[in-house]
Order: C-alpha cells, then sequence, then structure tokens
C-alpha cells in the first residue's frame, strides 16, 4: 500500500503578552502552497466582544508581541487568522485573503494553541459577524451601474481612524485599508456580476504601535454583514431572457390573448392624492423601481416607472377579481400607452413561490430614459416576442397582445394623467376586494432565491 504524501507547511510562533504578563502561546501554520505576505490576526474577547488587529510580515520569524491594555480576556476570546496577499491593480492596492483560520480558545495562565489555516470556503467566518454589537458602525453600498460600487461609512469621526474592510463573494475573500476622519471610497477591484456579495468593516483607532513589521492597533467599532447582489450585466441580462424563453417553449405555442386594458391597484388614498391634489393636478408620476424580483437588476434603484398588469383569466377573459396591491383598480386603454412609437426591454424574470413573472420596460422612443435601456436591457421587437406586442389586423389598426402562461408586468418610464383618462374615457376606475397584505412592501419583494427556473446559475 503506497503511503499517503504529505504536504510540506510552514509555521509561525506567535506569543501575545496581555498586560499582566499572561502569555497566549501561539503555532499558526499552513501549507507552503499558500503563499502570502502578511498574516492579519483578530482576537476577539467573548466577554465584552472588543477586539485587537495585529498585522505581521509573514517574513517573521518567532515574535512575542506585547498588547499591554489592548487586549486581556477575562474568560474565551476568538482567534481569527488569515493570510493576505497584497495586489495592486489598476484600480487601487488591495489584499487577497488566501487562507484563514477561526478557533474560540479558553483561557488559562499558559494557553498554546495550534491553529492550522486552511483553504478559503463559502462558509468561511468573517471577524465580529456576532449579532452583539460593539458601537456598531452604521455604512452603506452604494451601486452605480453598470459594475461600480462603494462604500460609505453613515458617520464622520472628530480624529482620524483605521478602517479595515472585508469582501467577500462566493469563495473570494478581500480586503483593504483606508485611513480618515470618515470612509467614502470606490472598491479598489472588480467584482463579478450577478454575485451575492458580504461585506464588514472594523474600524480601528489610529493610536496603534509598531515594532518593526508588525503592526497593532484596537477596534472600537464595527459594522453589521451588509449583503447585496452585484448587477446583472448586459450579458446576464440576456441569460436571464433566455430562462424566460425556455419557461415559455414548455408549450409548442405561447398563450397570447387579446387585451383591451392594461390595470394598477392602489390605496383609496393613492388616487385620492392624485385625483385632488393641486400639486399633482390628476398626474400620476413614474417613482424608482423598488429592489423587488431580480435583486441584481440595473433597473432597481435607477429606473422610475410605474407598474400595469396584463393577465387575464383565459375562462373570464377578466383580471383576477381581488388584489394584493389595494383596493382601488386603474384600467387605462393598452394602446394609448403601447403604440408603434414604444420600444419594449425585456428587464426580469422571477417567482414569489408560485406563478412566474416577466417584467417588460414600455418606453416611447422620445423618453429620456431610452438610452438607459438600450445600454443595459435587452430590447424586443414590438410586433413579434413572445410576451406582450402589437398585432396588425387586416384593416390596419393594431391589438396588444400578452402573454398568459406567465404574469407579464409593465413597467411604464412616463407619466399618466388620470383625470384627463377618466375625462375622455380611455380609463376608468373599479373598486377590488384585497387579498393578503393589500398593499406591496416599498422595498419590493426578492424573488425565490431557490427556485431552479428563474435563478442564474
Amino acid at each position: 500500500m503506497a503511503a499517503s504524501k504529505e504536504v510540506a507547511s510552514c509555521s509561525w510562533f506567535v506569543k501575545l503578552k496581555d498586560k499582566t504578563q499572561h502569555l497566549i502561546d501561539l503555532k499558526i501554520s499552513c501549507p507552503i502552497c499558500f503563499l502570502f505576505d502578511v498574516l492579519f490576526i483578530v482576537l476577539v474577547d467573548k466577554s465584552d466582544f472588543s477586539s485587537t488587529n495585529i498585522f505581521i510580515n509573514s517574513h517573521c520569524g518567532d515574535i512575542t508581541i506585547s498588547l499591554n491594555n489592548s487586549f486581556n480576556p477575562k474568560t474565551n476570546f476568538i482567534l481569527y487568522v488569515y493570510g493576505l496577499k497584497t495586489i495592486t491593480s489598476s484600480t487601487g492596492q488591495y489584499d487577497w485573503v488566501v487562507c484563514y483560520g477561526y478557533k474560540e480558545i479558553e483561557c488559562s495562565e499558559e494557553t498554546q494553541s495550534n491553529l492550522p489555516l486552511k483553504e478559503i470556503e463559502e462558509d468561511m467566518h468573517l471577524p465580529l459577524s456576532s449579532t452583539v454589537t460593539q458601537g456598531t458602525l452604521p455604512f452603506t453600498v452604494h451601486r452605480q451601474p453598470p459594475s461600480l460600487y462603494r462604500f460609505d461609512v453613515n458617520i464622520m469621526f472628530t480624529d482620524e481612524k483605521y478602517f479595515i474592510v472585508f469582501v467577500k463573494v462566493k469563495n473570494q475573500l478581500r480586503c483593504y485599508n483606508v485611513s480618515g476622519r470618515c470612509l467614502n471610497k470606490t472598491f479598489p477591484f472588480e467584482l463579478p456580476s450577478a454575485s451575492s456579495v458580504q461585506c464588514k468593516v472594523l474600524c480601528a483607532c489610529l493610536q496603534q504601535r509598531k515594532k518593526g513589521r508588525i503592526f497593532v492597533t484596537t477596534t472600537v467599532s464595527h459594522s453589521h454583514v451588509i449583503s447585496f447582489k452585484t448587477f446583472l450585466s448586459h450579458v446576464d441580462t440576456y441569460r436571464l431572457y433566455n430562462l424566460a424563453i425556455a419557461f415559455g417553449t414548455r408549450k409548442v405555442y405561447p398563450n397570447m390573448r387579446p387585451i383591451q386594458y392594461f390595470y394598477r391597484n392602489k390605496s383609496v388614498e393613492y388616487f385620492q392624492f392624485i385625483l385632488n391634489s393641486n400639486y399633482l393636478k390628476g398626474e400620476m408620476r413614474p417613482y424608482l423601481k423598488s429592489n423587488g424580483g431580480e435583486q441584481g437588476s440595473v433597473v432597481n434603484g435607477r429606473l422610475p416607472g410605474l407598474f400595469f398588469s396584463t393577465y387575464i383569466d383565459i375562462t373570464t377573459n377578466m383580471p383576477n377579481p381581488c388584489s394584493h396591491y389595494g383596493p382601488i383598480r386603474l384600467y387605462y386603454k393598452a394602446l394609448v400607452m403601447f403604440n408603434p412609437q414604444c420600444n419594449l426591454y425585456f428587464s426580469d424574470f422571477y417567482c414569489h413561490y408560485k406563478r412566474h413573472h416577466v417584467t417588460i420596460i414600455l418606453v416611447p422612443k422620445l423618453s429620456t430614459h431610452n438610452n438607459f435601456c438600450r445600454q443595459y436591457l435587452t430590447e424586443l421587437n414590438i410586433f413579434h416576442n413572445p410576451y406582450l406586442c402589437l398585432r396588425v389586423e387586416l384593416n390596419g389598426t393594431f391589438t396588444v397582445i400578452a402573454n398568459m402562461d406567465v404574469s407579464v408586468e409593465v413597467f411604464y418610464t412616463e407619466t399618466i394623467n388620470v383625470r384627463r383618462a377618466l375625462e375622455l374615457q380611455y380609463g376608468f376606475i373599479v373598486e377590488t376586494p384585497t387579498i393578503g397584505k393589500g398593499f406591496a412592501k416599498p422595498s419590493g419583494t426578492p424573488k425565490n432565491p431557490d427556485c431552479n427556473i428563474c435563478n442564474l446559475k
């Protein structure tokens, strides 16, 4: 029987001495194939979740670090160790985490512990990811299409701080450091499209001690783990469109039905304000699309519009008599909104655990939003596509037809004058019973992330 091949490894012996001269003796080891420049150690006291950060040059040998008052654990503590490889690119400098270790250690008079570093995994721990807060640091991730992301710590400090930023995507972890009174910086690296991202920020005091190539600082506050999804690229949106097409081609012929009206449900107060307000003067004005549906959609929070439904029951030829979104329903003649002077764009394919939905952006050709849609979305032929199109009749008139195999939602980017529509009778209002909550969440409802039909792999 052949002997198993041993993997060569490197070890670092680190002794940490607190103010009571208590020694924490660490042996940190990893396979020699993990080449990195810096050992980054985070020590977290479980009694109060205070933490100390240590950066050690990987070429250092056996070292003893005196922590003085910066770390004095009373009970157990958590040890995070990351091997950092420094990367310099055209977008800036950052560190790539090539390996990591995590361990909970019980305090004793002489603490000795071995910690083997291993390859990055999807379930790896970010430092201080506990729900327990220590001066929680508020921050926001701003997303700018097509692929620009920026951190913004929503606070200005009176003195300079040292921000340590972690960004995790899939099984990759990167970090970078910024000094200043606040953090407002674009990521110094590209992120893959259509990917889930987790971020964490540690804010440390700049009153650190340097000894040779050793850097020690104390965490004064930290953020929660913030999650977001990177934007879908133009190619990703086209892939999502192909998923929708594949779902629709389960039948030889799509169930396209003629419709006379688009319709929209809202609250009583919503329509009263539109019709009675001297400010709006009967106008129903677009607002920025929420984060409902595909979380990586480039139109979320970027494109203003109004949602209308097209679905009708094939047995009654009428819309659903009930509504999830409010007791007042506005019917608006489809051909007034959708005509040959418009463009169509595929935007989204999603489900909320039951019926699948397709979002179509409807934009007049002279609209200022056309360039945005053309840049990021998949354009559809208004006379020939599987979801919403114009059918030319023998007498030269047009009929709007929509697919009933999915719920086709129309997102119209322009203002609609409801008062004029009612006066000229190309629109009317009816009351409908509500089901569920009877209103939509302002933030929108995300798509079902576990669906194998409408999620990109």
